[in-house]
């Protein structure tokens, strides 16, 4: 009995004849008739009446029927299971980031992913600004987590998972640092030490300064680790974003929102003019519905 044969017998007690069965499976009427009567012959069972002008089934043909159906159907399933897996394997999943994912609580929500589709090839490579939207460009990402003042709203579509905002790091002893919210006007006098040239952060601090006509004294730029522990010992103060804040925060310093600047949007974003893989969609459904 092959899987051939069960189908041709489907198909025929579905049909009103053996011809229109015939038509419906693309093979001629008598080499239909021959493998039935070749699966009636291993089943040593009669599955239809042949005495009146149209054939029908019989009561074993019935029974026989039902069967027919529970093998077709898994074997049709276990197809597109196989085919679906196969198409995973082979969907590489390349994935750019920020370094700055453990500030929005997104490794444990890339882990989860990962247990749940282990049949998905996948990288995550983290990168700073330059490299992560030339690797976006040129595809070597399928998908990139970044902020959104960071790309051209023509060329990406991005998709918001968090939302963040800048803030002034002061000592606690600084005059400003019992303020609930600072200008940047009030802070036009500070000496800062601001995130790298290179990062994000630092060119949305610079163009939010020369939005608001200010030209800032800038003593040097530094990582995140190294700006909280020169705060800490008045070296100067620093805008930072508040999850930067949280995650590097000292005892003794303290951080004050900045008034009159956008929320720093977080998100996914990937090109508009090409279509999500099978196992990128699923990333980026997965990872919406985890924040």
């Amino acid at each position: 009995m092959t899987l051939e044969q069960i189908d041709y017998f489907i198909c025929a007690a579905q049909s009103r004849t053996f011809f229109d069965a015939a038509e419906a499976m693309h093979i001629s009427q008598s080499s239909l008739s021959k493998q039935i009567m070749k699966l009636e012959k291993e089943l040593e069972l009669t599955l239809w009446d042949r005495s009146k002008r149209t054939a029908v089934l019989t009561p074993e043909g019935e029974f026989f029927y039902k069967e027919a159906l529970k093998i077709s159907r898994q074997y049709h399933r276990s197809l597109e299971a196989v085919y679906h897996f196969k198409d995973s394997k082979l969907q590489a999943l390349h994935i750019g980031t920020l370094p700055f994912l453990s500030q929005y609580r997104l490794t444990s929500v890339i882990h989860s992913f990962c247990d749940t589709h282990p049949e998905l090839s996948f990288s995550l490579k983290e990168v700073e600004d330059e490299e992560l939207l030339s690797g976006l460009e040129k595809d070597f990402f399928n998908l990139i987590f970044v902020r959104k003042h960071m790309i051209d709203p023509e060329l990406y579509t991005f998709h918001a998972l968090t939302a963040d905002r800048l803030v002034a790091v002061f000592p606690e002893a600084h005059p400003s640092a019992s303020k609930k919210s600072v200008s940047l006007s009030e802070l036009k006098k500070e000496s800062f030490i601001l995130m790298p040239p290179h990062t994000s952060i630092y060119r949305f601090c610079m163009q939010s300064f020369h939005n608001a006509g200010i030209h800032p004294q800038l003593l040097r730029t530094a990582r995140a680790e190294s700006i909280v522990s020169a705060v800490e010992i008045g070296e100067g103060i620093s805008l930072l974003t508040e999850s930067s804040f949280q995650f590097f925060r000292q005892p003794s310093l303290v951080a004050i929102p900045v008034n009159g600047l956008e929320k720093l949007s977080v998100g996914i974003a990937h090109k508009k003019n090409m279509a999500l893989t099978t196992s990128a969609e699923c990333f980026l459904q997965f990872v919406k519905s985890h924040m």
